[in-house]
């Protein structure tokens, strides 16, 4: 994992270290994505990843947006 301080296949979240509450919330957001868009979620994060990176990235921004509600 790395570069990522967690990372989110479907309803299973791993994380390399206990994550923080923001951290949580922010994995938790790509599990709510992942039950809304189903198996599309796969390609389409990883065609949004290649088309814009990270930080342009929607459904990133959407997971960060939550996180921050947290803060």
């Amino acid at each position: 994992m790395r570069g990522y301080a967690a990372i989110t296949f479907g309803h299973v979240i791993i994380s390399a270290r206990e994550p923080s509450d923001g951290l949580w919330l922010h994995e938790r957001r790509h599990v709510e994505q992942y039950e809304r868009i189903g198996l599309a979620f796969i390609p389409l994060y990883l065609w949004f990843m290649l088309r814009r990176g990270y930080r342009t990235h929607p459904f990133e921004r959407d997971a960060s947006g939550a996180a921050r509600l947290f803060d």
